[in-house]
């Protein structure tokens, strides 16, 4: 179950990129980000919207770890 749950929120952030990369605005942490919430907010399947919220916690949480 975990191994899914990974995968998934990896397909989240590769679908962000590939969103941002297709309107041809630049790939960095926050416009990710911003892509993950739009996901989220536009999606009407609650998988998608966990993922997708999933995948933006996940990038914050590593936003904690990195010292600066």
């Amino acid at each position: 179950m975990r191994e899914h749950r990974a995968g998934m929120i990896g397909c989240a952030i590769g679908t962000a990129v590939i969103e941002l990369t297709a309107r041809g605005v630049a790939i960095n942490k926050e416009n990710i980000l911003y892509e993950l919430e739009r996901i989220a907010a536009s999606s009407n399947d609650i998988q998608v919207k966990a993922f997708a919220l999933d995948a933006a916690k996940l990038l914050r949480k590593g936003e904690e770890l990195i010292p600066d």
